[in-house]
C-alpha cells in the first residue's frame, strides 16, 4: 500500500489503493462532487453539523406518495436500562417521524418498520434519511418510524440505543392507544438502519431476544457497525480499505472515540453486536447490505455467518466496488437504488407472509 500523509485540507483524491477497485459510477461522482469537500473527522463536530441533516451528497428525492407526521415520544424511566441518561438537561421526549403509505390499510393494519439513521452516532437527525424511509414505506407497503436519537459526544454510549429502544417499546406496546399508532399492526414488525443505525437495530433485536418471546419478523442492516473492536491490525476489511473514500479507518475511529471514549466499552455487546453471547438462533431473519470497499464489510459478513450457523437465516449482499455510503446516494448511484429495492422487497415479502 502506498505511504500516505494525511491531508488536512481538500482536495482529497482517491487513494492509489482503491483506484483500481472502486465502482466507476461512484468514482466519477466522487471526482466531480466530493473530493473538494472537507472531511468531517478533520474539523470540529459543530462544523460537520452545520449542513443540517445532510451527511452524504447524491441522494435522490423523497417519495411523495406517503403521508408524513412528526410526533414526540415521552420516555418511560421504567423501561430504560440506564435511567441516569434521562436526568439533568436531557430532554424527556424523543422526536420521531412516521411515514404511512397512501391508500387503504390491510385488515390487520399496516406492518410496522423502524429505521435508525446513520452518521456514526455523531451526525444526522430526523431529516437525514427521508429518501430511504419514504421509499421503504411506499414500496414496502408499511408504516416506517424513524427516530431523532441523541448524539455523541454530548450523549455517549448507550444513549442513542436507549432512545431507540424506548421508541421501539412504545410503538409495539399493545396497551398504547396513542392515536398516532392507529391502523398499525404492532406484531408485524421489522427493525433496520444504516451504519450506526444498523448497529442500533441489531442491538435492539438482541435485547428483544433476551427480553421477550415475541420477536420482529425481519432485521435489515445497511453497512452496519457490528464490531467496535475492529481495527486495521485485526480485521481484514479494515486493512484492505483503510484509505477508502467516505469512511476511511481514521474517520471510523473518530466516530467511535466520540460515542465510545472509553476503550473498555468497545467490546460491550450492545456496542459490538457481533460479540453478543445470547441465543443467535432466536434472532429474526436478516438482510444485510455491505460495500466491498467498506471497512465495515467483514463485520456484516461475520454477523451473517453467526446467524446462519445458529439456524437463523441471514442473506448478505456485497455491492462490488462500493464504499460505505452507497445506499444514501440513490440519486447518483444505480447501486443505491438497487439497495433500497432489496430492502423494500424484503419488507413486503416477509411482513405480508402469514405467521
Amino acid at each position: 500500500m502506498a505511504p500516505v500523509k494525511q491531508r488536512t485540507e481538500p482536495p482529497y483524491p482517491l487513494h492509489p489503493s482503491v483506484i483500481d477497485r472502486i465502482n466507476p459510477e461512484y468514482a466519477a461522482f466522487y471526482n466531480e462532487h466530493l473530493q473538494d469537500k472537507q472531511q468531517v473527522h478533520l474539523q470540529p463536530v459543530e462544523a460537520s453539523r452545520a449542513g443540517g441533516g445532510k451527511i452524504v451528497l447524491g441522494a435522490g428525492k423523497p417519495e411523495a406518495n406517503v403521508s408524513v407526521k412528526d410526533h414526540l415520544v415521552l420516555q418511560d424511566p421504567r423501561l430504560c436500562r440506564n435511567p441516569g441518561l434521562m436526568t439533568g438537561q436531557d430532554f424527556p421526549r424523543i422526536p420521531i417521524r412516521i411515514f404511512t403509505p397512501m391508500g387503504q390499510a390491510p385488515a390487520a393494519g399496516w406492518p410496522l418498520c423502524f429505521w435508525f439513521h446513520g452518521g456514526g452516532w455523531v451526525l444526522g437527525n430526523i431529516d437525514t434519511e427521508n429518501v430511504i424511509t419514504s421509499r421503504l414505506s411506499h414500496a414496502g407497503k408499511c408504516v416506517v418510524i424513524t427516530v431523532d436519537y441523541r448524539l455523541a459526544p454530548e450523549h455517549r454510549f448507550p444513549t442513542a440505543l436507549e432512545d431507540c429502544w424506548q421508541v421501539f417499546l412504545w410503538a409495539t406496546n399493545d396497551s398504547n392507544r396513542d392515536p398516532v399508532l392507529r391502523g398499525i399492526n404492532k406484531k408485524c414488525v421489522a427493525v433496520g438502519g444504516s451504519s450506526a443505525g444498523g448497529n442500533i437495530a441489531a442491538a435492539i433485536c438482541q435485547r428483544q431476544a433476551g427480553f421477550s418471546t415475541w420477536m420482529p419478523r425481519l432485521q435489515f442492516l445497511s453497512v452496519p457497525v457490528l464490531d467496535n473492536t475492529a481495527t486495521a491490525e485485526n480485521n481484514v476489511s479494515w486493512r484492505e480499505n483503510e484509505f477508502t473514500p467516505a469512511l476511511p479507518a481514521a474517520k471510523m475511529m473518530w466516530y467511535r472515540e466520540h460515542y465510545l471514549p472509553d476503550p473498555a466499552q468497545w467490546c460491550h455487546p450492545e456496542a459490538s453486536p457481533l460479540l453478543w453471547k445470547g441465543n443467535w438462533g432466536k434472532l429474526p431473519p436478516a438482510v444485510i447490505l455491505v460495500g466491498e470497499l467498506d471497512v465495515l464489510r467483514s463485520e456484516g459478513q461475520d454477523f451473517a455467518k453467526k446467524m446462519n450457523a445458529a439456524g437463523a437465516k441471514a442473506n448478505v449482499h456485497v455491492f462490488k466496488g462500493q464504499p460505505h455510503p452507497f445506499i444514501a446516494m440513490d440519486g447518483a448511484l444505480s447501486d443505491g437504488r438497487r439497495a433500497i429495492e432489496i430492502f423494500a422487497d424484503a419488507l413486503s415479502n416477509i411482513l405480508y407472509q402469514p405467521e
